[in-house]
């Protein structure tokens, strides 16, 4: 067998086996903890998909602002022209109808004059924004130096 052909099956096998991995993985792994590791079996195409996908499943399938389940998309409650990432803190699933009216309008300005307007809707994107809990760096002592 030539070094080339060697390489060539190689490349097939792990062609193969990626492709084993993506079924494997994509099945197992629903959370966004698991998007760093699919961007290494998927293309970045798929892993923005899979993170669009978590986003609404964690709204239930639901408009933040309305509730509706038609149309979903995905809406920047902080807009990026006025600032906004594109982290997961910052953006819900919205109705496509929503997403239109609200346009780079102030979120809360915007839902407090709709019709729609629910303070418990209010309340969870409030919470949905808020940063996660700071960890504590210190849980762990220092190791004793016995040399001294």
């Amino acid at each position: 067998m030539k070094l080339l052909d060697i390489d060539l099956e190689y490349e097939n096998n792990i062609k193969s086996l990626n492709k084993i991995n993506l079924q494997i993985y994509m099945s197992i792994l629903h959370s966004s903890k698991a998007y760093v590791f699919n961007l290494r079996t998927t293309s970045s195409a798929e892993a923005k998909r899979l993170w669009r996908r978590d986003i609404k499943e964690k709204w239930n399938c639901q408009c933040a602002y309305c509730g509706d389940d038609n149309n979903l998309t995905i809406d920047h409650v902080v807009p990026r022209c006025k600032g906004g990432t594109d982290f997961t803190k910052n953006v819900v699933c919205c109705c496509n109808k929503c997403n239109q009216r609200k346009g780079h309008e102030s979120w809360e300005e915007w839902y407090f004059n709709q019709d729609f307007f629910n303070i418990n809707r209010y309340n969870k994107i409030q919470n949905w924004m808020k940063p996660d809990a700071v960890k504590n760096l210190f849980l762990y002592k220092t190791r004793r130096n016995n040399l001294t």
